[in-house]
């Protein structure tokens, strides 16, 4: 998996230095530039960015969503804010809709360092730091609200330590990812009921599989980008994402009902590699950390507003149905048990106990 993502991120930086080179032989650079450089070299490294020691460095942050959603808006804006800050010394280079790989790779990627940075749940990090699964479990969270303070909370800072010594990211600033949704064909799921025996997309993940097969359904793993695929030719009867995603991707168009089910309330996050934070400096590192701070807030007053245009713009193309949240949320009692030797000691306590 990691040779075929350094082939892929290889492919991808020579584009980017052929278009860079192409935009500079249209400018006139003026001889002191080009001595300038030649005296950097030294501080270079084999990416070409320059070490801490430097005064320019060039990251590389990569995700799933297509350039059109507010993900990758607020990762430009991530890039502009940290350019601005420093002074343009530090440049990040995007790498949206899974043009970097799958989110797998990227994550694995992001790990090792290959990836500076890389918005994502934490899905993709569960399987290596099994605790932080608490916080994907379907009807762990009672509303947004409960989600913000949540973030605001010990209990995840506690979590954010423990995905940094076993997964080497660490967290800058979760970005509202919104409330998830279901989307099906066919029948709209009002009751648990007619859950059974649906073919429901899910993240090649054990917990949204454990969640679906406590409903009744039967979980298919696909790729976030084949998902359109699988719905049209009808490997899946249905999928579940949040609102702003299911119009972006245009899951309407083969889709004929929107449920309801606010079944996960989700955080995104601004990850950033271990090796990023040890290659930059101290005044790097908290401009990235501000910057990052500062975009996430305005991304989440954004996406508060935007879900609601949303589901509004949905509704034109799909039946909107209201589940029966409470019966759903009861199905998930035993996946709970079943998953709770997984979590930290008094977390679930702990999250429930937030006012």
């Amino acid at each position: 998996m990691k040779k075929n993502f350094r082939k892929v991120l290889a492919m991808a930086t020579v584009m980017t230095t052929v278009i860079s080179l192409a935009a500079c032989s249209q400018k006139t650079v003026p001889e002191t530039v080009g001595k300038e450089s030649e005296e950097k070299q030294e501080g270079l490294t084999e990416t070409g960015a320059e070490t801490v020691t430097g005064e320019k460095i060039t990251l590389r942050l990569a995700h799933s969503q297509s350039p059109e959603h507010l993900i990758h808006k607020t990762a430009e804006n991530f890039s502009k804010l940290v350019s601005e800050k420093s002074g343009g010394t530090i440049q990040i280079d995007l790498f949206p809709g899974e043009t970097m790989g799958t989110s797998a790779e990227m994550a694995d990627a992001c790990s090792a360092g290959d990836v500076d940075f890389y918005i994502a749940s934490t899905g993709q990090y569960t399987q290596r730091y099994k605790p932080f699964s608490i916080i994907e479990a379907f009807y762990m969270f009672r509303d947004r609200d409960h989600l913000f303070r949540f973030y605001e909370s010990e209990s995840f800072e506690k979590l954010k330590e423990g995905l940094a010594e076993n997964c080497h990211v660490h967290i800058l600033a979760p970005v509202y990812y919104g409330a998830r949704e279901m989307t099906t064909s066919k029948k709209p799921l009002k009751t648990p009921e007619d859950f059974k025996g649906l073919k429901m997309r899910a993240a090649n993940e054990p917990l949204p599989i454990a969640a679906i097969e406590a409903l009744g359904g039967t979980p298919t793993p696909v790729a976030y980008n084949e998902t359109y695929l699988a719905l049209q030719q009808g490997v899946a009867d249905g999928q579940e994402n949040p609102p702003m995603s299911i119009l972006a991707m245009k899951f309407y168009e083969v889709q004929d009902y929107l449920n309801l089910s606010d079944h996960q309330y989700q955080m995104m996050n601004i990850f950033m590699s271990d090796a990023c934070k040890q290659k930059v400096s101290e005044e790097q590192l908290a401009i990235l950390t501000e910057a990052a701070e500062e975009a996430a807030s305005q991304h989440n007053e954004r996406a508060i507003e935007e879900e609601q245009v949303a589901i509004q713009e949905l509704s034109e193309h799909l039946e909107v149905v209201e589940t029966d949240k409470a019966a759903f949320a009861e199905m998930m009692k035993p996946m709970y048990e079943k998953f709770s030797g997984e979590w930290l000691e008094g977390m679930y306590e702990d999250i429930q106990a937030i006012r």
